[in-house]
């Protein structure tokens, strides 16, 4: 039988305490390694490093929950931790342990009312996947697939205890930088996906509001869903995986990359909303030319006056102005600390301007093809790190709802390249040309009504 999940205070703490004392062990012998040790001195750093990295994430599957979650975030905020630390984000992905079939019986008698097999016609006792923070068991009802989505127990409780483990083990080895402002952002994206009843109000928005028409998004069956237990239709088709693996022609991979590319922005300008999550499972390859959508725990809102700026700096960079005219707008969305003219340009070239030319390379021309520019994501990358060694300090401070926005995009760019698609990117500009108008249309409006 499974081990059940730690819920307690003293179990969590438990497992923080010997992961931390592990962790400081490891430190220690690898210090008395170096000293005594006639290996090379980069190798014994590179075992160490392995070391404290599986001893972090062992942990995190004792705990559950986290571990799906640093390998979808924090790899993309921290590309400066040595290779082993993303490999092991990247198993735990697929190694987190699965609830123990007792405990899923018990978890839906408590949030239900009944046990699943009064609930439902059929339960299948084993789940066929995980998602966000739990897993999902395949019902069915009358003539319906569901999917059940049952949340671990004690997450909410979880998120203190398994940030310290991260906290205390990533400091150490990311080679001097402070990462707790990244790890914050983590812990509070993770609470908020912790409430499925919030989750179903996300999902019925985009359900009724995005009106795309190969869209698909599950229906939620609100009186089988609670705070921890989620329950909506199930979605035929294939995993990224599985797509690839069907060897799907050019214009099919084309096809798919181009609804993923224009729900982003007909999201972000149509609804103000955007599903902010580009994990690839989160998107269900269906017949007859459908995508489904799925997984909408993390959704972020966008205020009115901060996509007016956002859109406006874009389309600037687009038509190629001077550093000297973009600054201004920098410094209006709070990407540039005040300061003077020389200072704030030098900022602006040295820490943002590296990211711009890569985001403007995507618009150059009508199309993009990720294929023939499969390096894409290993330059951006790269510039994220010429910028850390340059700025760490100054990185942390720019606007993280601007990055939050551009991060999701290069999610998305990055299953591009793994599709090698090629993405058309005219009316992507079109809408944001077209809010911009919009604005301007209503400054207009709103000045001569005073």
């Amino acid at each position: 039988m499974d081990k059940a999940l730690p819920t307690s205070r003293m179990q969590r703490g438990s497992v923080v305490g010997k992961t931390l004392l592990k962790i400081g062990a490891t430190k220690s012998k690898a210090m008395v390694k170096r000293t005594f040790s006639s290996k090379n001195k980069e190798l014994l750093q590179n075992e160490m490093h392995e070391d404290v990295a599986k001893a972090i994430f062992e942990a995190l599957g004792e705990l559950k929950g986290m571990s799906v979650k640093i390998a979808q975030q924090v790899a993309l905020g921290m590309p400066f931790l040595p290779q082993t630390y993303l490999s092991q984000m990247q198993k735990s992905f697929h190694q987190i342990p699965p609830i123990n079939r007792a405990l899923v019986r018990k978890i839906i008698k408590n949030e239900l009312g009944e046990y699943p097999e009064k609930c439902f016609d059929t339960f299948a006792s084993d789940s066929f996947g995980s998602a966000s923070l739990g897993q999902v068991h395949l019902a069915i009802f009358g003539d319906e697939k569901l999917a059940v989505k049952i949340q671990y127990p004690g997450i909410k409780k979880s998120i203190e205890s398994d940030m310290s483990i991260l906290k205390f083990g990533l400091n150490r080895v990311a080679k001097g930088h402070d990462v707790s402002h990244i790890l914050d952002e983590v812990a509070q994206r993770i609470s908020e996906e912790v409430d499925y009843e919030i989750e179903a109000e996300n999902c019925n928005f985009f359900s009724k509001n995005l009106a795309m028409k190969d869209i698909v998004i599950p229906k939620v069956y609100k009186g089988y869903s609670t705070k921890h237990v989620l329950t909506s239709s199930y979605l035929e088709g294939k995993s990224l995986e599985e797509f690839l693996k069907s060897n799907p022609t050019q214009e099919v991979l084309n096809y798919y990359a181009q609804l993923i590319f224009d729900s982003f922005f007909h999201s972000l300008y149509g609804l103000k909303t955007v599903h902010a999550d580009p994990n690839p499972g989160n998107f269900i390859f269906m017949d007859g030319g459908k995508l489904g959508m799925i997984d909408f725990g993390c959704v972020k809102k966008i205020e009115d006056g901060f996509l007016t700026d956002y859109n406006r700096l874009h389309l600037s960079l687009m038509a190629g102005i001077s550093d000297e005219d973009v600054l201004p707008q920098y410094c209006d969305l709070g990407m540039v600390d005040d300061g003077s003219h020389e200072e704030m340009l030098t900022f602006y070239r040295e820490t943002i301007k590296p990211f711009d030319s890569l985001y403007m390379e995507i618009f150059d021309g009508d199309f993009y093809d990720f294929k023939e520019n499969n390096d894409f994501s290993k330059r951006g990358f790269d510039r994220v790190l010429e910028v850390q060694k340059k700025q760490f300090e100054a990185v942390h401070k720019i606007n993280q709802e601007f990055i939050f926005l551009d991060r999701t995009l290069l999610g998305y760019y990055a299953m591009f390249e793994r599709m090698g698609a090629r993405i058309d990117t005219r009316d992507a500009v079109k809408i944001m040309r077209d809010f911009e108008r919009d604005v301007a249309t209503k400054l207009v409006v709103n000045y001569h009504d005073k």
